[in-house]
């Protein structure tokens, strides 16, 4: 009987290395489990099922395909994809249940699965993970009846739905990496139907990643987009990631952008009075500052996309962004869109007279060190010593250990999808940063 790895169920999804964790007969038993978890919620209909451009993307959904058919449920196969097309072509038919291949940005070797139940409510482990792990660990037997699939593409209501955003007033010139992931051909389409004209970095899918890492976060993996507005002049560009929800930024100088600037820039252009946002606990204080002074409530949440896909829904938010470059709109399902955020970021860009640098300048108020990620034998053991070095602050468990003072915080917490801990730090001062990463790095003992 095969044995499925139970260390592939994550916080958020399902990930793991291909083949040894995660392979062909792990995502047939999966998508089986996955039919059987569906029926006991009532959910009857078609499964939509996407996947990314990874080198066994295609053979793990010709699996999962097989586990659905076997127990007489139909498919909706919308192939290569990104993420937020997945998400988009979900909400559009309506289906019962939703099935996105993908590691995001993980490296090549890894593979994934991201769930969705009927009415978008996403499966992970506080809701329904844990029960489709226990399925998927039984044999289920095929059904008399098999079900079918049928191959569609929800690319042009997706880019018509993007469209009804677009307010770009004025030529912008702009550089696109799209990581080699599925991205490309959409963002090839998207800016067709906008008349954009801009460099394109990596638009082939390639599973290998042959150019950088599919992670944008990464300095090297941002290296040929800064390379490229610096060589051509242009206004800003952007990455996105291999499975196309995540985007960072980078300005007319070929400097980083961090996705807390963005987001407190979007904010305080379409929050209104009484809206709730959603901010990580790793999200800058600046986001607070904006929300304050729109007169919003904001709200800070564990990080991590099923999380705030989750609370979106349940708190009735406007918004949610986190720093690592996802974010969500109620205007979107309360899913997260990198090309609906490049649309946004985009129309208000070209109705300024500003550089992007400039334009952002108020939303680089304090000082923050960005995401720290190392490893470290026991996390909790190095938490534990931090809550009592640090017990003069204001603490929070939330997500991890976060710790106030009046001109510093920081918080820490382990990855939910890598073997990492990641510490994020904010400062009023350069200098106070320097000496406070100094002090709490010393405090962890890499």
């Amino acid at each position: 009987m095969l044995k499925i790895n139970p260390s592939i169920f994550k916080g958020y999804d399902i990930r793991g290395i291909y083949p040894e964790e995660i392979n062909e007969d792990v995502f047939y038993r999966i998508g089986a489990a996955f039919c059987e978890y569906l029926n006991q919620k009532k959910n009857f209909g078609p499964v939509i099922l996407g996947r990314d451009a990874r080198l066994s993307s295609l053979a793990l959904a010709e699996a999962f395909s097989r586990g659905i058919i076997d127990q007489g449920r139909d498919i909706i196969d919308i192939g290569l994809t990104t993420t937020p097309l997945f998400y988009f072509s979900f909400n559009f038919s309506k289906a019962a249940g939703g099935a996105m291949i993908t590691a995001s940005h993980n490296p090549a070797e890894f593979n994934g699965l991201k769930l969705l139940r009927e009415g978008g409510w996403p499966i992970y482990k506080k809701d329904g993970l844990s029960e489709v792990a226990i399925l998927a660990a039984s044999e289920t037997g095929r059904k008399i009846r098999a079900g079918k699939a049928d191959k569609k593409d929800f690319s042009r209501e997706y880019l018509d739905f993007l469209k009804k955003y677009a307010r770009i007033q004025k030529p912008l010139k702009i550089v696109s990496d799209a990581s080699n992931g599925s991205a490309g051909p959409v963002l090839k389409k998207l800016f067709e139907s906008l008349n954009i004209e801009a460099a394109e970095l990596f638009f082939e899918p390639d599973g290998a990643f042959p150019n950088h890492s599919p992670n944008p976060l990464l300095p090297e993996a941002q290296r040929p987009v800064k390379e490229k507005v610096k060589e051509t002049g242009a206004d800003l560009g952007f990455i996105v990631d291999a499975d196309g929800d995540r985007i960072i930024f980078v300005d007319e100088k070929g400097e980083s952008v961090d996705s807390n600037s963005v987001y407190a820039f979007l904010l305080d252009n379409f929050l209104a009075k009484g809206d709730l946002i959603l901010m990580a606990v790793s999200a800058s204080k600046i986001i607070e500052d904006i929300a304050a002074k729109k007169g919003a409530r904001w709200q800070r949440i564990t990080v991590g996309h099923a999380n705030f896909k989750s609370a979106m829904r349940l708190k009735n938010a406007r918004f949610g962004g986190e720093p690592s470059g996802h974010f969500h709109f109620r205007d979107f399902y309360d899913f997260d869109s990198a090309l609906l955020t490049l649309v946004h970021v985009l129309s208000l860009v070209s109705q300024k007279n500003e550089a992007f640098s400039e334009i952002l300048k108020p939303y680089r108020k304090y000082f923050n060190s960005g995401e720290l990620n190392f490893k470290i034998a026991n996390p909790s053991e190095a938490i534990e010593r931090l809550k009592k070095e640090y017990a003069g602050g204001r603490q929070s468990l939330a997500d991890g250990l976060t710790v106030e003072y009046d001109d510093w915080w920081f918080n820490i917490r382990a990855s939910q999808t890598e073997p990492l801990v990641r510490l994020v730090i904010e400062a009023k001062t350069k200098e106070l940063l320097e000496e406070k990463i100094k002090l709490v790095l010393s405090s962890v003992k890499i």
